[in-house]
């Protein structure tokens, strides 16, 4: 049951990404996918990458991105006013919605998770860009990883 309402939640948050309206204060909407190599070149040309890990935090532990910022999509959850979920208003609170955002989660990274995190943050930043094949294709380009706990301030 426990996973049929988080699945139905989820579901929900993927009707934002086919109805959004506007993204940052240009009001720009843009969502994109990359392999691992492009998904790097954006990141390089950033002076400050923006990047979301939205696997489980143990997973993040064990190895995620250069200062990739943990941010698990379990806490998904409606909060009623606007249909924006919970989780965005937690990304939003801690990026710069005028600036690229970088997301990505496990190797299937087209699952029900994987379209609906970019897609929901496709409507609120300027541009979100989706690692395709996720941390396992980041890893199988042979590009450097990190271990640990998240910081204190995430």
């Amino acid at each position: 049951m426990k996973k049929i309402k988080f699945l139905a939640l989820v579901g929900i948050c993927m009707l934002g990404f086919a109805s959004c309206g506007k993204s940052g204060s240009d009001g720009l909407c843009s969502h994109r996918k990359a392999e691992a190599e492009p998904f790097k070149n954006y990141l390089e040309a950033q002076s400050t990458p923006q990047i979301v890990d939205y696997r489980s935090e143990e997973d993040y532990i064990n190895g995620h991105l250069p200062n990739a910022k943990s941010f698990p999509v379990s806490v998904v959850e409606l909060d009623g006013t606007n249909g924006d979920c919970a989780y965005v208003k937690k990304v939003m609170a801690k990026f710069d919605v005028n600036k690229p955002l970088f997301v990505y989660g496990g190797k299937d990274a087209f699952g029900t998770n994987g379209m609906a995190v970019p897609g929901q943050l496709a409507c609120k930043f300027c541009t979100v860009t989706l690692l395709v094949g996720g941390i396992d294709a980041w890893k199988n380009a042979g590009l450097p990883i990190e271990t640990g706990k998240p910081a204190e301030d995430q």
